[in-house]
């Protein structure tokens, strides 16, 4: 059967036992492409944080450079679309993004949230679990976290004049909505933005 179709029910199960149970690298590497378009889904049943495990098991970034920027440019792609056109963030799938694309800046390069109403909305719903946030970050890059963490501060206190602008939009209609805008605004401007190891 060609890989492409392969269902996310013949892979499921392949995909936690990948290389633990059933096969080595060599059958993870011929599995991943397929497996990281379904498990990118909306409706995914394959758990990303599990493929992510297992590419790391398979040793990945060994493979040739041009396999590994592949998969990179896929990931940010997804991310894109998941932060511009999806209301829901999660929020440990950040820091494994960071550990697999190898730095942060491309990620808050395309968290546009002036440009859809979802990318703002995720940015409002995401100041006030900014600590848990930033420990998934410490937890999958340890050795990079302070400047990771540092550039996504210094980002977040860009979005203030978007916040601002946000909260006079929709504060006359969706006022539980604009008083979540009114926290972001204010912890985003409590944030510390030192480059100092945190």
């Amino acid at each position: 059967m060609p890989l492409a179709d392969l269902t996310k029910a013949q892979l499921q199960r392949y995909a936690f036992k990948a290389m633990t149970t059933w096969g080595d690298a060599a059958d993870f590497r011929y599995f991943l492409p397929r497996l990281l378009e379904l498990s990118l889904r909306p409706d995914a049943d394959i758990e990303k944080e599990t493929l992510f495990g297992k590419m790391e098991l398979a040793n990945w970034t060994s493979w040739p450079a041009a396999e590994q920027a592949a998969v990179r440019d896929m990931l940010v792609a997804w991310w894109a679309h998941h932060i511009q056109q999806e209301c829901f963030f999660e929020e440990e799938l950040l820091g494994w993004l960071i550990r697999l694309t190898g730095s942060i800046e491309p990620l808050l390069q395309a968290w546009q949230p002036a440009e859809t109403d979802w990318a703002f909305e995720n940015l409002v719903r995401t100041v006030p679990a900014l600590d848990n946030l930033e420990q998934h970050i410490r937890t999958r890059n340890p050795k990079d976290a302070p400047r990771h963490i540092a550039a996504l501060r210094q980002w977040m206190g860009q979005q203030l004049p978007i916040l601002e602008v946000g909260f006079f939009r929709k504060e006359t209609n969706i006022g539980e909505f604009a008083q979540a805008i009114s926290l972001a605004h204010t912890l985003v401007g409590a944030l510390p933005t030192t480059t100092m190891p945190l």
